[in-house]
């Protein structure tokens, strides 16, 4: 990383500048001032303001001091003419501990509702959180060095700590980002069985893994010898580095681009759901609103323009570290949020679950609707119990229906139960999308008279 040609102002002017600047800066100065008459050596705003004077001292620095001593001498010169002191160190650590909080805490609902039924998806969330934290603890590490400040207000050994820590949670990001989009297509393959679309997500798992693990082990040697990440800044030591810049952006690419088609996987077969508009429209916004992931990272976008190229890096990379982490936590939280839905379903049963039918049909309790009770029906008891659909998994609750009375709302809920193919003979419902297929048997209830009706061929999983 070369810093050297951020020295776009370096003018010392007075005595005290030049007594704190290192020597090779101090000639610089002395000579450039003999070397025109428009500005007096205590003139401090002239030399502050004359563009060409700090263009001459600053291709002597360049020429006779190295980065170190030409960060001393770029500190002396913005104290002397009164540069604000620019501090934006509070951001990161605000936005690591917040987002990452929220994301612990879904990780930790996740978990327990799954409890015995903990799976391939749930694993892939914790082992992103469990490299996510490192990640947040470095970059409150970082803060604490200065990250934030400019570079030219710190002390050398801080900014080696800070390259090194930057590079370590460059790491942790590749691998908790690739774990995080692993938990959302294992979560796909436990409630999709439609075999054409569980290839094609088994094709993506294979990519995104095979994505991860390259990109990983680039960043991790990125340079040669492996110091040289965190000591080339100082233009003192010798290696060599890939292109940082043309890395970061591929990847940042190539990453949206597999964000939008995980989350455009299952929509066509969201909508083909045989339930009402209104609760296909809250199943396709659950799954996609691990879709604000993308859209902060499309955000983060803005921020690596300045990365790797930046000669300010301790302030203008920050932008990218706490994009960067929120883009992290967030998809954590977002593979969460089935999970979470399922809670407040629990907690809040009568604004989360529903009673009513599909909107195409008529109300249950109006006059046209026949007795009806909690399910007895003879022909549904004893029956092999079938695995319910992604409403149930997502915690929408179930419908156990024989025409009698009422439609009773039962809370049985499985992350494991599968999304039926309803295209399928002898699946729930018809395959001409009915949402209810009624079957009527003859024989008297157990109120005195009438028929049962059994909803589809066993309780209609809403």
């Amino acid at each position: 990383m070369k810093l050297t040609s951020f020295l776009v102002c370096l003018t010392l002017g007075l005595s005290v500048a030049a007594q704190e600047s290192p020597e090779c800066a101090t000639q610089c100065l002395q000579e450039s001032l003999a070397a025109q008459s428009k500005c007096s050596p205590t003139d401090v705003d002239c030399i502050c303001a004359d563009e060409a004077l700090s263009a001459t001292i600053q291709g002597c620095v360049l020429q006779r001091c190295t980065v170190i001593n030409a960060l001393a001498a770029q500190n002396a010169t913005k104290t002397m003419c009164g540069a604000p002191v620019r501090d934006i160190t509070s951001i990161t650590p605000i936005i690591s501990g917040v987002s990452g909080g929220l994301a612990l805490i879904a990780v930790i609902i996740r978990s327990w509702i799954a409890g015995s039924n903990f799976g391939f998806d749930d694993g892939c969330c914790v082992a992103a959180l469990i490299l996510a934290i490192p990640m947040a603890v470095l970059e409150f590490l970082m803060s604490d060095l200065g990250f934030g400040k400019d570079i030219w207000t710190l002390e050398p050994k801080n900014i080696y700590l800070i390259v090194q820590y930057t590079w370590l949670t460059e790491i942790f990001w590749f691998l908790a980002i690739g774990f995080t989009k692993l938990s959302f297509l294992f979560m796909y393959l436990r409630v999709f069985p439609k075999q054409k679309l569980r290839k094609v997500i088994y094709g993506f798992m294979g990519l995104i893994g095979l994505h991860t693990l390259i990109f990983t082990v680039i960043i991790s040697v990125n340079c040669l010898p492996v110091t040289y990440i965190w000591e080339s800044w100082d233009g003192e030591h010798t290696g060599k580095c890939i292109n940082l810049n043309v890395f970061v952006w591929s990847h940042a690419i190539i990453d949206i681009v597999f964000d939008v088609t995980i989350f455009a996987l299952p929509i066509p077969e969201l909508i083909r759901l045989n339930m009402s508009l209104k609760k296909r429209i809250m199943i396709v916004a659950m799954f996609s609103v691990g879709g604000v992931g993308t859209i902060i990272s499309i955000l983060r976008l803005q921020a690596l323009v300045s990365f790797a190229n930046s000669t300010n890096p301790t302030y203008d990379n920050c932008p990218t570290a706490y994009w960067s982490v929120l883009v992290c936590f967030v998809g954590i939280f977002c593979c969460c949020m089935p999970a979470l839905r399922r809670l407040l379903a629990k907690l809040f049963p009568t604004c989360f679950l529903s009673t009513r039918q599909d909107s195409k049909y008529s109300p249950y309790n109006d006059e046209h609707t026949p007795n009806a009770r909690l399910s007895s029906n003879p022909l549904s008891n004893g029956r092999k119990s079938q695995r319910a659909g992604l409403g149930s998994a997502l915690g929408f609750g179930g419908i156990t229906k024989t025409i009698d009375t009422k439609v009773t709302m039962t809370g049985a809920e499985d992350d494991e139960q599968e999304l039926v193919d309803m295209g399928k003979k002898g699946g729930w419902g018809n395959s001409g999308g009915g949402a209810w297929n009624a079957t009527h048997t003859s024989g008297k209830s157990d109120s005195g008279s009438g028929d049962n009706v059994a909803v589809g061929d066993s309780a209609r999983r809403m």
